[in-house]
């Protein structure tokens, strides 16, 4: 049996064994008694995110000294969201790095430590927003500790890779390990990228800059889970904003291991334990989540694939790899 095909599938499992386990007309009566305007409103709710994040990643792209309109690092995001949803464990949203590179006439190596960095930066604000998340749940399910703890580790892990990723000298073994790595592999020429590392850190910011997209990414987190604390009110889930906040934090974190497409399933069954906690049924939340899964991912990655087909499938990404992750 070929592991790297089960894995990805492993969310879509979990995902049935929740739709099984749980009453569907109650889901439907949830969508029902919603205002449709409001339902309709509500798919647009992710456009702040999505532009506050642009904005971000247009300070690292100028920091960098990569040329791109506004317009396009917004396009090129979309793009990113459409491979992300057609590959397994949605490694594919690396793919964009090749359109940046092709729009900005700049090296690839450039473009990927660019990209590199600003998913970087968004993975440590969501886990620290997780630890802090834990902290708040404690008193409610001390069985939180155990997961607090491997949190805090890969949290310091991850700084200390970055430290070391910004250290030109020290990161250069490592950067071409990580290069090799089988998903980022068939997007990535890994033999040109070594024989021109230099590449890599031309006009790489230093840790001082990066206080900036750091703090904006927090914001960008803190206006996601307000929003989605907005929607869930239409569907009758009613918590303090700070337990919401942290319940959401570490589900993404959940939602964040590859093995499905961004998240769905994984992210059921977390919302799902830590929202028991405030007696909320599961069909509210497999409802909620649900509905957040098709305006923030499902929503964007089929506007992202009309983007792509207009700016037409770039040459240099495996398309069949892609899909397989061979």
């Amino acid at each position: 049996m070929d592991l790297k095909k089960i894995i990805p599938i492993i969310g879509f499992i979990i995902l049935i064994y929740i739709l099984v386990n749980i009453d569907l007309n109650k889901i439907l009566s949830d969508f029902s008694i919603i205002n449709p305007i409001y339902l309709f409103l509500s798919i647009f709710s992710i456009s702040p995110v999505i532009l506050l994040l642009n904005f971000q990643w247009q300070i690292m792209l100028k920091k960098q000294k990569i040329k791109v309109s506004y317009l396009y690092s917004l396009k090129n995001i979309f793009i990113g969201y459409f491979y992300g949803f057609i590959s397994p464990g949605g490694y594919g949203a690396y793919a964009r790095i090749y359109y940046l590179k092709n729009e900005s006439k700049t090296s690839l190596q450039k473009c990927f430590s660019n990209v590199i960095l600003l998913n970087t930066i968004d993975y440590i604000s969501l886990l620290i927003l997780g630890i802090f998340g834990i902290i708040i749940l404690l008193n409610r399910s001390p069985g939180l500790l155990n997961l607090l703890i491997t949190l805090i580790i890969v949290l310091i892990l991850i700084i200390i890779l970055l430290i070391i990723l910004m250290k030109k000298e020290l990161s250069k073994k490592i950067l071409t390990k990580i290069i090799k790595f089988r998903p980022i592999n068939f997007l990535i020429d890994a033999e040109k990228i070594s024989n021109s590392i230099e590449s890599f850190y031309e006009d790489l910011p230093n840790l001082q800059f990066l206080k900036i997209p750091f703090i904006l990414s927090l914001v960008g987190w803190f206006l996601q889970f307000f929003i989605i604390f907005l929607i869930a009110k239409l569907f009758a889930i009613n918590i303090d904003f700070i337990y919401f906040i942290a319940i959401l934090s570490i589900a993404n974190i959940v939602a964040s291991i590859p093995i499905t497409i961004y998240g769905l399933g994984t992210r059921e069954i977390a919302l799902i334990s830590l929202f028991s906690m405030f007696n909320i049924i599961p069909e509210k939340i497999v409802s909620l989540s649900l509905f957040w899964f098709t305006i923030a991912w499902l929503i964007p990655s089929i506007f992202g694939g009309f983007i792509t087909l207009r700016e037409g499938f770039n040459k240099d990404i495996k398309i069949r790899n892609l899909l397989t992750n061979e």
